[in-house]
């Protein structure tokens, strides 16, 4: 809570009136009441001997006494009570506009501070983490946390000061009574922390099972191509099914955890309220009270008992949005990519050398996925990366692209230790052309100027030129303010990777990632992205790898991993050779076009 309550820190002076107008308005709310002594005992004089007993000690009270037409006296005093009611509807209008925005604001600022988080965490949180999981931290996590500030806060701020308030006027009233008050309330207080330690547990299990729920339903709508493809609409409508039963089933114990516990509260409270209607009966029956003072007794403990009433669900409300708010700072309390302590080192400009000095890595440090690499790079070097799936070649590239450090040996970016360069330097130094290009939704335009927003519009289509996208992008209607729909769903495949090609060489980078960058396109188009790759690798230290062993030819050496090693590495002509893996991969694969080949031509 207390954690929560720092982000009013911008915001002390909206807290500051709020907190007034909740003072206020809890001062007018106990006039009401006491109203009931002045009515019944001196206007309506049905108050009894205890009545006179009042008078000496209420200047108020003598004031109504001395009118003479008591219709008069109850006209003021109804007008009065009237005015006072208006008073306190008029405070609680400003304070619920003002909490509105001050709670929102809050909100908006733990949001905005989440998602900035979200992007400097490492990717070994998300390895962790499916999608539908992090984006329910977002909007559901947070929507709670809203709904509890916005409307549970204010409940327990005035209930508290209700409680106070209402506790001096019962004393005032009556000190014998206000002790039976007390009875029920070690029993309200003792219940509540039960309830509350078992219903936070429930809450955070639920929502647990709530997270796994957006995960399937953020699987089934990211994929509902092959979904559809392969026929599996019924599948995952029943594995919605079993998640969907999960989480209902826990946010039902949860429920009936609250709806066991509210009815016994209640009991409680009316047992109270009963052993005051016996007790203060029996003082006005022998004249040491009167009614009026009783019915304001009672009238006061009504509201009296109303905030401890209320502790069972502000408690439930509670049990949730602090679930939700762990939640939420569990994220932001996460360990941040790199945290710069002033050491970080400053690098403009790199000329694009790279070298692995006895590195070793593993995505669980127990399971290592390279062991030793040995590489020196130099600047304006082609480097392709060879291997069987799962040899490690992926890894390498997370590794330059410091999406994950190494576990042991040293990884150097112009001999600068990688993990001591400033993240914003290194990454505006890297550039990616990946298999699968990822589009934003936007227009064409927007998603070549990703890395630089400024760009202006030359620049962008200077880019497309050299990606051999400029030719199919002119012939949409809207040209380069074409939408590309969601992941450039609206683009063929080729045309995707076409405009991540113009992206990276609008972003200039001195080091280039080239991963299977033409192994999803036909023939034709593979052609015209590789003369667009050709033009993009000059003067770049580049890392490639490919389906195709064919497309890297031209790289000015090759490294082959087998099982996480580096076993060979030089030309293509010298591993040809050696006759070693690279070979052996080689003639694999061209026995396997030879095999395809004569099956075209059978077919055909």
């Amino acid at each position: 809570m207390l954690r929560i309550f720092s982000y009013l820190r911008p915001y002390k002076g909206a807290a500051a009136i709020i907190i007034a107008f909740l003072m206020l308005t809890t001062v007018v709310t106990l006039v009401p009441p006491y109203f009931n002594v002045i009515v019944i005992d001196d206007i309506l004089r049905l108050g009894g001997g205890g009545a006179d007993a009042d008078l000496s000690a209420a200047p108020l009270k003598r004031f109504f006494r001395n009118i003479e037409s008591a219709a008069v006296a109850l006209s003021i005093t109804v007008g009065l009570l009237v005015l006072t009611h208006i008073l306190t509807h008029v405070l609680d209008i400003f304070r619920g506009r003002l909490a509105a925005w001050l709670t929102f604001h809050i909100v908006s600022d733990i949001r905005t501070e989440l998602y900035a988080k979200l992007h400097s965490l490492s990717l070994r949180f998300f390895d962790k983490r499916k999608t539908g999981t992090v984006i329910s931290h977002i909007t559901e996590d947070s929507s709670r946390l809203q709904f509890f500030l916005l409307e549970s806060l204010s409940f327990i701020v005035i209930d508290m000061l209700m409680l106070f308030g209402i506790g001096i006027m019962l004393f005032w009233l009556n000190w014998r009574l206000a002790c039976f008050v007390l009875i029920p309330v070690p029993m309200i207080i003792f219940g509540a922390g039960w309830f509350w330690k078992r219903v936070r547990s429930l809450w955070h299990r639920a929502y647990r099972r709530s997270s796994k729920l957006y995960d399937v339903v953020g699987d089934s709508v990211s994929g509902i191509r092959v979904v559809r493809a392969f026929g599996r609409q019924t599948g995952e409508v029943e594995r919605f099914g079993e998640a969907n039963v999960d989480s209902r089933d826990y946010f039902i114990n949860a429920e009936r955890m609250w709806a066991t516990y509210y009815p016994i509260l209640g009991f409680t409270v009316t047992l109270g309220s009963l052993i005051v209607w016996y007790a203060g009966g029996l003082q006005v029956l022998s004249g040491d009270i009167s009614l009026g003072r009783l019915m304001a007794f009672q009238s006061y403990l009504g509201m009296f008992y109303g905030p401890l009433r209320h502790i069972s669900p502000v408690i439930n409300w509670a049990s949730r949005s602090m679930t939700a708010a762990e939640r939420i700072f569990e994220v932001i309390d996460s360990e941040a990519e790199q945290e710069d302590d002033g050491t970080l080192v400053s690098v403009p400009s790199v000329a694009g050398e790279v070298q692995f000095t006895n590195m070793t890595f593993g995505y669980d440090a127990h399971k290592p996925v390279l062991r030793d690499i040995n590489l020196h790079v130099k600047p304006g070097e082609m480097i392709g990366l060879v291997g069987h799936s799962g040899a490690g070649k992926s890894t390498m590239i997370n590794l330059i692209c410091r999406f994950y450090e190494p576990d042991s040996g040293l990884l150097e970016i112009d001999g600068v230790d990688i993990t001591q360069i400033r993240l914003e330097d290194l990454r505006r130094q890297i550039g990616v052309v990946l298999q699968e290009p990822y589009l934003f939704s936007g227009t064409i335009a927007e998603n070549i100027a990703y890395a630089h927003p400024d760009a202006s519009m030359e620049q962008v289509i200077a880019a497309a030129k050299a990606a051999n996208a400029h030719e199919f992008v002119v012939k949409f209607p809207d040209g380069y303010d074409t939408q590309v729909g969601e992941r450039g769903g609206r683009l063929s495949g080729g045309e995707r990777q076409r405009i991540s090609i113009s992206r990276a060489i609008l972003h200039n980078p001195r080091i280039l990632i080239l991963d299977e960058a033409t192994s999803s396109v036909d023939v034709q188009t593979e052609q015209k992205i590789q003369q667009a790759i050709d033009r993009l690798v000059q003067n770049r230290t580049t890392f490639a790898i490919a389906h195709r062993l064919s497309t890297l030819r031209n790289a000015d050496r090759l490294l082959v991993l087998d099982k996480g090693k580096a076993v060979e590495c030089g030309s293509h002509e010298d591993l040809m050779e050696q006759k070693g893996v690279y070979f052996k991969l080689v003639e694999t694969q061209r026995k396997v076009s030879e095999i395809r080949s004569k099956q075209t031509a059978v077919e055909g």
